[in-house]
C-alpha cells in the first residue's frame, strides 16, 4: 500500500509579487509502518528549510511531496525502476545501500560528493556508514538509519527447560565470547522439541523469504562476498557449503520447520511474538514491529517483549569463533531525473540532524546514524537502542554490485534446495557455482 503522508509547500507575497514555489517530491518505504518517519521527517525539515529561506529573503519556498510505502521490498524496486525508466523518478528516493550500485551504473542516481562538504551536518554521520553509501569512490547517497540482525530468544521457553534467571541472563555474553554456537542451539532446540516445550520445527525460525539476514551464516562460516581490489563478487565454496551444511541440519534435527520458507511475514510474526518459537533471527526494527502491529500490541506492547524476549548477536559457527550480525543501511538517495539537486541535498542536511535521527530510531527501533544523537537525554534512556548498539561491532554487510541480484538469488534457490530436501548442501554449492560462472563470467570469482 502507498500512503501519501505530507505536502508541505509556501508561496507568500513579497512586495506584491508572488514568490516562486520549488516542488520536491521524496518516495520512502517501510515496509513497517513504524519507519513512517523516513517521510515525515522529510516534511518537517522543508517546514525547517522554508524558514531558513525566508530569514535569508530567498525568492523561493520549497514544497515537499512525499509518499510512503508498507508493500513489499519487491513492488517498491519495480515502481523506482520503471520511473527512472520512463524520467518520472522523483528527486529524492530512499532505499537500501546495495541498490547504490546497480542504480549508479544505470544513470539512475547523481554523486553527491560537490555538494557534501558545503553542509556542516553530514560530519556527524558515523564514518563507517558512509564506506556503505559509496560506489566506485564516490558518495552517492545520504545515510539515513542502520541497524543490526539479533537472534531473539525466548525466555519463558528457556525457563520451561530448566534454565536459571542467571543462565537466560548470561546467553547475549555467552554468545558474543563464542561460548554458545549454533551447535549449542540445535542441541537446546532439540531438547525443546523432545520436552514438548516447543512444536517440532518450532525451536529455531530464520526469515520465510529471500533477504540478507541469510549472509550472516555465510558470514560466519568465513565467506567473502565482494573483492575489494576488482569489485568483482565472490563466492566462496567452503563458505557457502558450511552455510548450506547449517541450514540443512536445523531442519534435519527437527529444529526448524522444513516449510518455513514461502510463509506469509503476518504469520511468522504472530507466531514468533505469541510465544510458540524458542530462538528466531530477525531485525532490530522487529522490537518495534512487535510492539505496535503484532501479538504483543494487546499484550502489554514493549512491557510485554522485555518479560519475554532476550535478544543477542548471531551465534559463532564453533566455539572460540566470531559472532555476527548484519546491517542494511538506508539512504536518501539523489536522483539524475532531479532539476532541483543542490536544494534536494539542502533538505537532507537539514533531515540529517539528531532530533530527527532520534525520532525515527525511537519509533523504529532502527540505529541512529548520527554519532551526537547517542548522547540526546531521550536515546541515552532508551533500553533497547542501548542494548543493541554494541552489535554494530560485530555487523557486516551485503556487497554493493549491480551483479548482486542475480547473486542472491542463485544462493537463495540453492537454500531452498537444501532445506527441502532436494539437494545435498554439497550438490547445492556445485548447482549454485556453475549458475554465476555461466551468468556472470569473469564478473564473479568462484573461489
Amino acid at each position: 500500500m502507498k500512503g501519501w503522508i505530507g505536502v508541505f509547500g509556501v508561496a507568500l507575497l513579497a512586495s506584491g509579487l508572488a514568490q516562486q514555489t520549488v516542488t520536491l517530491r521524496a518516495w520512502t518505504i517501510g515496509p513497517e509502518d513504524a519507519s513512517r518517519t523516513r517521510a515525515t521527517n522529510l516534511v518537517e525539515a522543508a517546514e525547517e528549510l522554508n524558514r531558513i529561506l525566508e530569514a535569508e529573503k530567498a525568492p523561493y519556498r520549497v514544497r515537499v511531496e512525499t509518499s510512503f510505502e508498507t508493500t513489499s521490498w519487491d513492488n517498491y524496486h519495480r515502481r523506482l525502476l520503471l520511473a527512472f525508466q520512463s524520467g518520472q523518478a522523483p528527486d529524492i528516493v530512499q532505499t537500501t545501500h546495495v541498490d547504490i550500485g546497480a542504480y549508479a551504473e544505470g544513470g539512475y542516481i547523481v554523486p553527491l560528493e560537490e555538494y557534501l562538504g558545503r553542509y556542516r551536518t553530514f560530519q556527524d554521520v558515523t564514518p563507517a556508514l558512509w564506506s556503505a553509501v559509496t560506489y566506485r569512490g564516490k558518495r552517492y547517497g545520504v545515510p539515513q538509519d542502520t541497524e543490526a540482525r539479533p537472534l531473539y530468544f525466548n525466555k519463558p521457553l528457556l525457563a520451561k527447560l530448566g534454565w536459571s534467571s542467571s543462565q537466560i541472563a548470561g546467553l547475549a555474553q555467552a554468545i558474543r565470547e563464542g561460548r554458545f554456537t549454533w551447535e549449542d542451539l540445535i542441541r537446546v532446540g532439540q531438547e525443546a522439541v523432545q520436552k514438548g516445550v516447543v512444536r517440532p520445527g518450532y525451536a529455531y525460525w530464520h526469515r520465510p523469504v529471500n533477504g540478507p539476514d541469510f549472509y550472516q551464516f555465510y558470514y560466519a562460516c568465513g565467506g567473502t562476498l565482494q573483492n575489494p581490489q576488482t569489485g568483482k563478487l565472490v563466492l566462496d565454496r567452503t563458505a557457502l557449503g558450511c552455510m548450506y551444511g547449517l541450514l540443512g541440519r536445523l531442519v534435519q534435527t527437527g529444529v526448524m520447520t522444513r516449510n518455513l520458507l514461502g510463509m506469509t511475514w503476518d504469520n511468522w510474526h504472530n507466531t514468533v511474538s505469541s510465544g510458540q518459537v524458542l530462538f528466531a533471527s530477525a531485525g532490530t526494527w522487529t522490537w518495534a514491529q512487535w510492539a505496535t502491529q503484532y501479538y504483543a500490541k494487546d499484550h502489554g506492547g514493549y512491557e510485554y517483549l522485555w518479560q519475554t524476549f532476550g535478544f543477542a548477536l548471531q551465534p559463532a559457527v564453533r566455539p572460540g569463533g566470531k559472532p555476527v550480525t548484519l546491517s542494511q543501511p538506508q539512504a536518501y538517495l539523489v536522483t539524475a531525473a532531479s532539476r532541483n539537486k543542490e536544494l534536494a541535498v539542502r533538505l537532507l542536511s537539514l533531515v540529517t540532524q539528531p532530533k530527527y535521527d532520534a525520532k525515527h530510531a525511537l519509533g523504529s527501533a532502527h540505529l541512529p546514524i548520527l554519532r551526537t544523537t547517542y548522547v540526546l537525554p531521550e536515546v541515552r534512556s532508551d533500553r533497547f537502542l542501548q542494548s543493541v548498539r554494541y552489535m554494530l561491532d560485530y555487523t557486516t554487510y551485503q556487497a554493493m554490485s549491480p551483479d548482486w541480484g542475480v547473486y542472491a538469488d542463485a544462493v537463495f534457490r540453492g537454500i531452498s534446495a537444501v532445506e527441502s530436501g532436494q539437494l545435498s548442501p554439497e550438490a547445492a554449492v556445485d548447482l549454485v557455482a556453475k549458475d554465476l560462472e555461466a551468468k556472470l563470467g569473469d564478473r564473479v570469482e568462484v573461489r
